[in-house]
């Protein structure tokens, strides 16, 4: 009893600090802040105290004097001048002017009352974690609940301000979004991860609309954005985004289309859309690399089978080497696939043994020209090429967003996957791209795709693999291989809400904690004796990412956590209209050819100067952007009349119109996804 007496004694004599102290825990507690945003708020005094300290000790003698500042020297008055601005505004409140008081004992009343609030908030969160607090034993548990809301709160007020949360930080560090929680990792206000680790591996797994997404985009902006003001630093290399999409459908479209105007706003000059807008030359490659892709596109048996794969291999093998060069299209490799074509070729050199090896795999031949006849057919034009010189290369765009059909055809979309990561592996030898591969929907391509081999032959490549999927189980075939994965994912992992964050929990470690039991004083609240040991407990809380909303997600890091919520952002429209569109199956309407050079002809300077960047922040006066093929106007356009019909080399109807969703998220709220 007298403790307490005391206690409130001296909070009443104090009145000022206890005032302020009590406002900066309420407000701490109402917005969530962890204790280090408190006491950075009472370090912003320090200015208003070095002020107030610098005036009172160079008051001159006679001023002092009139105002009744008190005399002595100027270490004194120093030392001496918290008590007598307390006395001040005692005297100032007997005479009844309480505004004048509150002014002379703000400058030490306010920080003061601020550290004093903070650390009295650092002690209530410890009593809370460890037990020790409250009345009845469900209180730090809904003590918890109640902060994460208002944690929450607090992060979605700073997404809705404009311009609060920019795609870059002034350091380059790629903005995310709000910061909601974090556990061993630093508390600020946004949550930014080095451009570093974008260069890195990660996973992101996410259940169907949770905000998957709307989190990529923001990723891979960051990728672009921080990589061309590097490169225009010349403190790297030109980025470079590839995109497997290994759904496919309608909505992969929309996505692209979305992923477009987002990359534009970021800087980057074309995006190309595989294999709608663009295609890839799989026939570039050197023919050892050749002959290895060409065989992976074919799913071959075991045991007894084997010996029809060594079969075929020596057979591809002859069709690639051929004394005529390596084949420059599907229709000159089928043509490859025929006994009398390889005899004659190989006789006229000279190889007598190739000869043998031919006439006794005739009948083979006939074989293997009838499956890749098939594969080709199912592949469509997007890795094929009509001639020397046809078909693009990654080096034609800054990004490229490929479409792989993985839930209609899962078979088309496994080998479209081998190839194209076959053709950006060649591309990435060349060493002048910093190069992202971004694989969603993993789960469609795993089978014929292990990612943990993808991991280890783009770590000896210099790329970066980020790898996507909706569960834990979408990441690979084996559990062996999913905590592979998991494990080399130097650049973190992003898990939103899914059913079962257990494996990533483990992965994320153990933190030092304290538990703390005490016992009940009857049937009132808790007693005040009790006992309390160390121990660990996870670093991240399994029940806590089951219950995320839509737009959060939890960024695990080296034993650390940080909770956000994701920025969404929105790209204006781009003029995408103008594209020729994608042909059927067989790809008779789609445009071969290579974009990179009909487009350096129409800018040899490139379309925004000798550099051809633009401003990060996407300036009004851009030209929108285009389809790849598009922008070098060597297209034929069709235009769709009345008759339905196409009048061929017709401009188009008109501009497209303007994407009003977009503005209507920002303005209303971001939709879900």
């Amino acid at each position: 009893m007298i403790r307490l007496c005391m206690v409130v004694g001296l909070a009443a004599a104090l009145a000022p600090v206890t005032l302020v102290a009590c406002l900066a825990f309420w407000y701490a507690w109402w917005r969530g802040w962890p204790p280090r945003r408190v006491f950075a708020a009472a370090a912003w005094c320090l200015p208003m105290v070095l002020a107030w300290l610098g005036a009172i000790a160079a008051w001159p003698a006679g001023a002092r004097a009139a105002h009744g500042a008190g005399a002595g020297a100027w270490w004194f008055r120093l030392v001496a001048a918290p008590y007598r601005a307390w006395a001040a505004m005692w005297q100032l409140l007997a005479h009844g002017h309480p505004v004048a008081a509150a002014v002379a004992v703000a400058a030490p009343a306010v920080p003061l009352g601020i550290v004093a609030g903070g650390a009295c908030w650092a002690y209530r969160r410890f009593r809370m974690r460890t037990g020790a607090g409250g009345l009845t034993p469900e209180s730090p548990a809904a003590f918890d609940a109640r902060q994460w809301r208002h944690q929450v709160r607090t992060a979605q007020a700073l997404i809705a301000a404009p311009g609060s949360l920019p795609l870059l930080s002034r350091s380059g560090h790629v903005v995310v979004g709000a910061a909601i929680r974090s556990l061993r990792h630093r508390a600020g206000r946004s949550a930014a991860i080095p451009y570093e680790r974008l260069r890195a591996h990660q996973v992101v797994i996410g259940s169907t609309g949770t905000g998957k997404t709307t989190l990529l985009l923001r990723l891979w902006a960051g990728f672009m954005a921080a990589g061309l003001r590097r490169y225009a630093a010349g403190s790297g290399r030109r980025p470079l985004l590839v995109v497997l999409d290994c759904k496919g459908g309608a909505s992969s479209r929309k996505v692209a289309d979305r992923t477009r105007r987002v990359l534009r706003d970021a800087g980057a000059r074309s995006t190309a859309i595989w294999p709608d807008e663009a295609t890839l030359s799989l026939w570039a490659l050197p023919p050892d690399r050749l002959v290895t892709t060409l065989l992976d596109l074919i799913e071959h048996g075991t045991g007894g089978a084997a010996f029809y794969t060594d079969v075929m291999e020596a057979l591809v093998e002859l069709a690639v080497y051929a004394p005529c060069g390596p084949p420059v299209s599907s229709a000159d490799f089928l043509t490859r696939l025929d006994a009398d074509w390889l005899a004659v070729g190989y006789a006229m050199s000279g190889d007598a043994e190739a000869v043998s090896v031919i006439r006794s795999g005739k009948r083979a031949l006939e074989d293997v020209r009838l499956r890749f006849r098939a594969l080709w057919r199912r592949l469509g034009a997007g890795l094929d090429s009509t001639g020397l010189g046809a078909g693009g290369s990654f080096a034609d765009a800054d990004a490229w967003y490929c479409v792989l059909e993985g839930t209609a055809e899962v078979a088309v979309a496994e080998a479209q996957a081998r190839a194209l990561t076959d053709l950006l592996a060649f591309h990435a030898l060349r060493g002048d791209r910093e190069i992202l591969l971004c694989v969603d929907e993993f789960s469609a391509v795993a089978r014929r795709l292990p990612i943990w081999r993808l991991y280890e032959r783009a770590r000896s490549l210099g790329l970066a693999v980020q790898v996507s999927a909706q569960s834990w189980e979408g990441l690979a075939g084996s559990d062996d291989e999913r905590w592979r994965v998991a494990a080399t994912a130097e650049g973190g992992i992003w898990l939103l809400r899914t059913p079962r964050p257990s494996p990533v929990a483990e992965l994320a470690g153990n933190r030092p904690s304290v538990d703390t039991s005490r016992r009940m004083a009857g049937a009132g609240p808790w007693d005040d004796e009790g006992l309390s040991h160390a121990g660990t407990a996870p670093v991240l809380d399994g029940d806590l990412v089951r219950r995320l909303e839509v737009g959060q997600v939890c960024y695990v890091y080296r034993n650390g956590v940080t909770f956000l919520q994701i920025k969404r952002l929105t790209g204006r429209q781009a003029a995408i209209g103008r594209g020729a569109a994608a042909g059927g199956a067989g790809g008779a309407d789609r445009v071969p050819g290579s974009a990179a050079a009909a487009a350096g002809a129409a800018f040899p300077d490139g379309p925004d100067g000798p550099d051809g960047l633009r401003g990060l922040g996407g300036l009004g006066g851009e030209a929108p952007t285009e389809p790849l093929h598009a922008v070098a106007g060597s297209v034929s356009r069709t235009v769709p009349v009345a008759g339905g019909r196409g009048r061929p080399g017709a401009p188009p109807p008109g501009p497209p119109l303007p994407d009003v969703s977009e503005v209507l998220d920002e303005a209303f709220g971001a939709r879900r996804g």
